[in-house]
């Protein structure tokens, strides 16, 4: 060892050396400059005031870049030469730079400021509203709410649905959450339509389909809170755009895009035996992102039956979603992203006998480009494994027996596109899409006569549309004019119902729908707004209402594979109001819905409910939208949401007299929301109303009206250096007061869950 000598570098002297001289001379570099910067160092008066210049990377200055100073509650935005100025107070703080196109910024004021953006990604610049519409939805010419990551994020429930309660139009089939409620009681409807199960309402998660191709209701548990940024909540018949299932509306969830290096984790635990993990990551170099979401939880539930017997068990359940992405920019105006989903979930259904398992397979490949105007696509391939068990219990709920088996086997495979082209007279909007779906359901039924015990019902579904439309701008500045116009077609072939010695196959069956929209916005001041539009939609009966029946509790549903489409025509007209720090809007709406497919009452015995899917004549559905937003001094947020609509039945089936209230729809829903951040707490305050609603379509079975309380306590813990990983405890209570009220009635009653309570902490880096 001693004989071998360092080897030389670039310039012919020893490794060693060189390191040592480089050392030596920067350290006296740094001691002269800090000496002579002492010695000759005066004293200077404070500024009165911060001043700033915002630049991009090229040295230009940024105009109407917005400066927000959290902690003194002062926002400022810079001028033509990219100059904003603060108060004195804010020397110090930790303020948010950003700008549209740009990435934001977060640093701690100094008296002089000079801040370059970076440009952002594509996948940052395109906002993708429920609507397809590039905007806020304040300028959508239909009602729309909007959830952003601070409510998203001070919320004590764990599971999404739950948090879109917080929106006054948002229904679902059944009033209990996606922890305790069966998968396919997930429906989501809007604007007082009402649910069967398959949702009347498009959820999409960055562009991409989450309503199930099969049976149309939504598995909420794939998408973990902490992934989402923004929630858009579009209120209108949406059809000309989105084609099927957006029958009356469009849910719109907006995940961060892998943009720089950061990592977010929430986890904890708490009552009912209940354990959770999210995780949601991002890496970045150069052109090239990845990302990845986690999402696993285990809940053991509680007993729903409100008069439990031996039979009875806790609903729970126990879900892991993984989802991988990865993206490409290879120009600011161009992104691919290729991204894979694996889902699994178990439940227990709040009987020994009665449970449910879920193993779903997705790709997905998303294109977008907006070098001249603005284009998208999506692909997507998903492979679905469901499977179910329902029994017949007995009248004092002491015994019961297996009454049904399913498993269900679907693969679904679609393309959409969607495009916009910046016009001399305004902008040009085009797009289509199509889908294909085959499923296999196989059964089982112990308690039915030995030929008819073993069946399996087959159907294949394809759908197909394109739509095209203009929105102008052109006639008067604050004046905005939408138009669009989709026709879609659909088949229902290859479908047949074999048992063990026979075979019956279905008709093969065609339709086509044509859905026109036109929408007005016109702002005749900043502060004041006017909406309002008409539209025509429709619904294709999904290939789980048109070949497996199901059953739930006492109540067997039987299929229909003669449903015809729902269609809908109806119109809204509202108002914005925004000054200071509120914010108002208001909108009224009415429509007709034809042909809803909902379950009717063919026969009553003491043992069992027997029902059927149909089509109701006509029914008609109106009501009024509030939302308000007002936020004080001191980081004080106060959300209100309010719906009333009222729903009833105008024509049906002889069987079913008209007057009627649609099932699943409350006549009066509420929430308030209130949101405290000083200085790294962080307390939430919820308050929610939901009215008395119809069970069934006799409106025999009557759903009460009931008052939840939620609370949420976080601390984003001091001593973190800025820029540093933080971590931040919580507290979180669902149901505060712990008011039981039933969610269903089958027709025995189930209740909602008890109080909750759970601890957790949440530790972010690079965000």
């Amino acid at each position: 060892m001693s004989g071998l000598t360092p080897a030389p570098d670039r310039l012919g002297m020893p490794r060693s050396n060189s390191i040592t001289v480089s050392a030596i001379g920067l350290t006296c570099t740094w001691l002269a400059y800090g000496f002579l910067a002492f010695a000759w160092a005066k004293p200077l008066p404070a500024p009165a005031r911060v001043r700033g210049v915002v630049l991009d990377t090229s040295g230009r200055p940024i105009a109407g870049a917005r400066i927000r100073v959290p902690g003194a509650a002062i926002v400022r935005h810079s001028d033509a030469a990219g100059v904003f100025t603060l108060p004195a107070s804010c020397r110090g703080r930790r303020a948010q730079i950003q700008a549209a196109g740009f990435l934001p910024v977060r640093l701690r004021l100094a008296s002089r400021v000079q801040v370059w953006l970076r440009p952002a990604p594509l996948s940052t610049n395109v906002t993708v509203t429920a609507g397809r519409l590039p905007g806020a939805p304040s300028r959508l010419p239909v009602a729309a709410s909007q959830l952003g990551r601070a409510r998203l994020a001070a919320a004590a429930h764990r599971n999404l649905d739950s948090i879109l309660r917080q929106v006054a139009a948002f229904n679902t089939f059944r009033r209990d959450s996606a922890l305790s409620a069966h998968p396919t009681t997930q429906g989501v409807s809007l604007l007082g339509l009402g649910s069967s199960g398959a949702s009347r309402a498009l959820v999409l998660l960055d562009g991409a389909p989450l309503n199930d191709p099969f049976g149309g209701w939504v598995d909420w548990l794939r998408v973990p809170p902490l992934a989402v940024e923004q929630v858009t909540v579009l209120s209108a018949g949406s059809s000309a755009l989105f084609g099927n299932e957006a029958l009356s509306g469009v849910i719109a969830l907006a995940t961060a895009p892998p943009v720089g290096d950061r990592w977010r984790l929430d986890a904890g635990g708490g009552g009912q035996g209940s354990g959770y993990a999210q995780a949601v990551g991002a890496l970045a170099r150069g052109p090239w992102g990845a990302g990845l979401r986690l999402n696993a939880l285990h809940d053991r539930g509680y007993v729903p039956a409100a008069h439990p017997g031996r039979v009875d068990a806790n609903a729970g359940v126990a879900a892991a979603d993984w989802f991988p992405e990865l993206r490409w920019s290879p120009s600011l105006n161009s992104l691919l992203r290729l991204s894979g989903e694996y889902f699994g979930e178990h439940r227990r259904n709040g009987t020994r006998l009665e449970t449910n398992a879920t193993a779903l397979r997705q790709l997905t490949l998303h294109a977008l480009e907006d070098a001249w105007g603005n284009a998208s696509a999506t692909a997507f391939y998903q492979a679905d494994d469901f499977g179910s068990t329902f029994a017949s219990i007995a009248a004092n709920r002491n015994s019961e027996q297996l009454a049904l088996s399913q498993h269900v086997l679907t693969l679904a495979r679609g393309l959409a596109a969607a495009g916009s082209l910046p016009l001399p007279l305004g902008k040009a909007l085009a797009g289509g899409s199509w889908m294909k779906v085959s499923a296999v359901d196989e059964e089982a039924a112990p308690l039915a006569p030995p030929a008819a015990q073993f069946h399996s019902n087959d159907g294949r579904q394809s759908l197909a549309g394109a739509y095209a439309g203009w929105r102008w701008r052109q006639a008067h500045p604050a004046l905005s004019l939408t138009a669009l116009l989709r026709y879609d077609h659909w088949r229902n072939y290859a479908a047949l119902q074999a048992a063990r010695d026979s075979a019956r196959p279905y008709a093969a069956r065609s339709s086509s729908a044509v859905s026109p929209s036109l929408g007005l916005v016109w702002r005749p001041w900043p502060i004041l707004g006017f909406f309002a539009a008409g539209y025509e939609s429709f619904r294709a009966p999904t290939l789980n209402e048109l070949y497996r029946p199901f059953r739930v509790g006492n109540i067997l549903t039987l299929a229909n594979p003669a449903l015809a489409a729902e269609r809908y025509r109806g119109g809204q007209a509202g108002a914005r109001f925004n000054w200071r720090r509120a914010r108002f809007s208001a909108a009224w709406f009415d429509g007709r819905a034809d042909n809803l497919v909902a379950s009717l009452t063919l026969k009553t015995t003491p043992a069992l409910i027997t029902e059927q899917r149909v089509n109701l004549g006509r029914m008609r559905a109106r009501g009024v939208l509030l939302s308000a937003r007002f936020s004080a001094a001191h980081a004080l947020e106060l959300w209100l949401d309010y719906a009333h609509q009222r729903a009833s039945i105008l024509s049906a089936p002889a069987s079913l007299p008209p007057g009627r209230i649609v099932p699943h729809v409350p006549a009066n829903n509420a929430s308030a929301r209130l949101l405290w951040s000083p200085r790294g707490w962080q307390l939430s305050l919820g308050e929610r109303f939901g009215g008395s609603e119809a069970e069934n379509d006799l409106n025999t079975l009557i759903l009460p009206a009931f008052w939840t309380t939620s609370v949420y306590l976080g601390r984003v813990l001091p001593w973190h250096a800025p820029g540093a990983s933080r971590l931040a405890p919580y507290l979180a209570i669902s149901n505060l007061f712990n008011r039981r009220y039933p969610v269903a009635l089958t027709p025995s009653p189930e209740l909602n869950p008890p109080r909750l309570l759970a601890a957790g902490l949440k530790w972010s880096w690079g965000d």
